[in-house]
């Protein structure tokens, strides 16, 4: 048995090696040619490109993070903390080159894209209560994406309309008065 802490973490090394890359447990870890120490390490670069990918789809299907931490094994991946995998979500969110914002947008729209084709040939096929699911989904899109402004919103701007086109008669006309209110605008 190694006394020298060195010497245990080396030989710890070279069994780990051997275990990976198939090389002998009794070489020591400094003698793995480059080459080979680069392809593992692209190996697990790919590993954990892959689990990263796996927990973002499954977060994309509505996992919460400790659904995700048990569901990882069963996957074909390593455990995984679930500090870790919050970790990685927000990292992979803050990397987006779009706002979080509408990253999460996206997210939410994919998801009621999934609901709404699951349910969509039922409602097709006469099923009430699937074909008021679809609607309350179409409005959910709506309502995600500001398609329904209303009409208070339009009313609202055609008032806007109304009052900057007065403002811009009485510029043309050279009474450029200040605006006091209704009230002013009443008396004249």
């Amino acid at each position: 048995m190694a006394s020298d802490p060195r010497e245990m973490i080396t030989r710890k090394r070279s069994s780990r090696l051997a275990e990976v890359g198939n090389i002998p447990a009794d070489q020591p870890a400094n003698a793995v040619p480059a080459a080979s120490r680069k392809a593992q390490s692209r190996e697990t670069a790919l590993d954990r490109v892959n689990r990263d990918l796996a927990i973002l789809n499954m977060r994309l299907h509505g996992l919460t993070f400790h659904e995700i931490a048990r569901k990882l094994p069963e996957a074909g991946f390593g455990r995984v903390s679930v500090s870790r995998i919050y970790a990685i979500v927000t990292k992979n969110l803050r990397s987006c080159r779009e706002p979080p914002a509408r990253e999460l947008r996206q997210l939410e729209l994919l998801r009621l894209d999934q609901l709404q084709a699951a349910h969509y040939p039922a409602a097709m096929g006469g099923d009430s209560a699937a074909a008021s699911r679809v609607l309350s989904i179409m409005d959910r899109r709506a309502k995600l994406l500001g398609l329904d402004a209303g009409a208070e919103a339009a009313s609202s701007l055609d008032e806007a309309r109304k009052s900057l086109l007065k403002k811009l008669d009485s510029l043309a006309r050279g009474q450029a008065a200040p605006d006091r209110g209704p009230e002013a605008e009443a008396k004249n």
